[in-house]
């Protein structure tokens, strides 16, 4: 897997574990999702010619599990410093830390329904960083398991559950 898709995939787990995670204070309040096959199209301007699409066969269980990853280390390269939820838009500032360079971003997730949503991550100088947009496309299909997450060629990349 190159350079480019794995950041792309870390950016789009991280976005998604914060995204789904947003109704603080606690595990009990994720966003309900539809399960199914959900595709996902990520865009880096600056560091991605094209979007790279991804798909993931996922569930509100398979969400409780990337939030449980994504915050029970203490030493995690992100944290989050502030969330505001305001009807169908979640705003968080997330501070990560790689290699001892610090840098703040803001993640504007904006939901449709339990079928949609939309992660756009800004950089502290307002600059987009990145952008994901999910949709549930339908059941998984035969042979993909819950957590699966599919790169472009449709081969199975990872799996979300697995530690």
């Amino acid at each position: 897997m190159n350079k480019k898709m794995r950041l792309g995939l870390l950016v789009g787990g991280v976005a998604a574990g914060y995204a789904l995670g947003a109704d603080q204070p606690g595990i009990k309040d994720l966003p309900d999702v539809k399960e199914g096959l959900w595709e996902s199209s990520t865009m880096m301007p600056g560091s991605m010619d094209k979007p790279m699409h991804t798909a993931m066969c996922t569930s509100n269980a398979v969400n409780r599990k990337i939030y449980e990853d994504s915050h029970k280390s203490a030493d995690s390269m992100c944290k989050e410093i502030q969330s505001e939820h305001h009807g169908s838009v979640i705003t968080r500032q997330i501070e990560c830390n790689f290699n001892g360079n610090v840098t703040r971003s803001t993640s504007i997730t904006t939901l449709t329904g339990n079928t949609g949503m939309r992660v756009e991550t800004r950089k502290a100088d307002n600059t987009v960083e990145s952008v994901i947009d999910m949709k549930w496309v339908g059941a998984c299909p035969a042979g993909m398991k819950l957590g699966d997450v599919t790169g472009p060629d449709g081969k199975v990349m990872m799996n979300a559950m697995t530690p």
